[in-house]
């Protein structure tokens, strides 16, 4: 596991604290110390889709742009 899978590990436990707080004050509390791990991810989470799209941009499909065509 990378660290910032780890840091999204750390933030979503604690979201869960957050979601079975008692109190507004403790939840805010959860909320911020999951903020403060997310702040410390590099980059979002990349899909399939994101790379696939990557791909396309750095490779090209090789067709013409259907502007050029009319």
């Amino acid at each position: 596991m990378d660290r910032d899978d780890e840091y999204r590990k750390q933030a979503a436990d604690a979201q869960r604290m957050a979601d079975r707080a008692k109190s507004p004050l403790d939840r805010e509390a959860w909320l911020r110390v999951a903020q403060g791990w997310l702040s410390l991810v590099r980059s979002p989470k990349r899909t399939a889709s994101d790379r696939f799209d990557d791909q396309v941009r750095y490779q090209g499909t090789h067709q013409k742009d259907s502007q050029e065509s009319h």
